[in-house]
């Protein structure tokens, strides 16, 4: 048996906005959602594994869904979750607004928060929405990510959106040891050609700007579950491909499919090795063409020779 620390409920496909980066697809016109029985469901089925200490509630957009959102809260904090939410802040209109809205949550037992902020997400969404959430989590002692998702174009990089927020007290992750007191991690990565991301120019690409080679630390260990009831191995683009979603968590029980996947050698060779190693089996490694390592792992699963050559290794 693997140790998976979270699982994340994409509880909706379904998004105020349409990002041109999305590998989800998600936007106003997404109807794929959760019942709450379900979303209670995999919570409860959550417990049965010991080593999962956090529920991530994210989507689409989990914010268009207030009553559901806070119910589920409720309802993971009091099995002994740590919970997160992900948001795009556009229900943040003002700080009185946001800051009445996330003591709700807090209340309900919310631990954490992660904000979008980056030039897909500011296209649609004033930046100011991202501001008010931010003073309203620091405010309520909420754990906040910023997440920044970036092309070679883009103008709002990491740096520019933590000098915004006020860059006292929050820390970029890959610049050096944090200095206290910490508000808040920063973190900023290139987008993926997936989903709608495939659209947009490759000369787009921050080829190089992640790692790419060694084990993957997240697969089956921050797992996802979609509206539709599929497992899915990470967090990350990756787990579009159809042929890594580990089972349906509507016809069988989360730890039988979990158990399982820790047996399939595709993942084992992901988590020891990484998707570089099997990258140069399948011939398709190219040194300084990938974003980062999810990128690769995408194309390593998309590659319908990938059962022969896990199975010749």
């Amino acid at each position: 048996m693997v140790d998976p620390f979270r699982v994340g409920l994409l509880l909706t496909k379904r998004c105020n906005v349409e990002c041109s980066h999305c590998w989800f697809e998600s936007g106003p016109d997404q109807t794929d959602q959760m019942t709450l029985e379900e979303a209670t469901g995999y919570i409860d089925q959550a417990r049965e594994i010991p080593t999962v200490e956090w529920v991530s509630f994210t989507g689409g957009e989990p914010f268009l869904l207030p009553g559901m959102l806070a119910s589920l809260i409720i309802h993971a904090s009091h099995r002994g979750f740590y919970t997160e939410c992900v948001t795009n802040c556009f229900w943040a209109e003002t700080e009185e607004s946001a800051e009445a809205r996330l003591r709700e949550l807090v209340d309900a037992g919310l631990y954490a928060i992660s904000l979008s902020s980056d030039d897909f997400h500011q296209r649609h969404i004033p930046f100011e929405r991202v501001l008010n959430c931010y003073e309203a989590a620091r405010r309520l002692g909420l754990k906040i990510t910023i997440m920044c998702a970036v092309a070679r174009s883009s103008t709002l990089r990491i740096r520019d959106v933590a000098k915004r927020l006020g860059v006292e007290g929050i820390h970029i992750v890959g610049e050096g040891r944090p200095k206290a007191p910490v508000s808040a991690l920063a973190v900023e990565t290139g987008f993926i050609p997936v989903g709608r991301g495939a659209s947009i120019p490759c000369e787009e690409l921050l080829i190089g700007e992640g790692p790419v080679e060694g084990p993957c630390r997240d697969v089956l260990r921050d797992i996802g579950i979609d509206p539709s009831g599929k497992v899915l191995p990470c967090c990350s683009a990756a787990s579009c491909v159809e042929n890594a979603v580990l089972g349906n968590a509507k016809e069988e029980r989360l730890t039988d499919i979990i158990e399982r996947a820790s047996r399939r050698p595709v993942f084992n060779a992901l988590s020891t090795d990484g998707p570089s190693e099997l990258a140069k089996q399948l011939g398709l490694w190219r040194k300084g063409s990938y974003v980062n390592r999810c990128h690769l792992c995408f194309e390593v699963l998309s590659d319908p020779r990938l059962p022969q050559i896990v199975e010749r290794i």
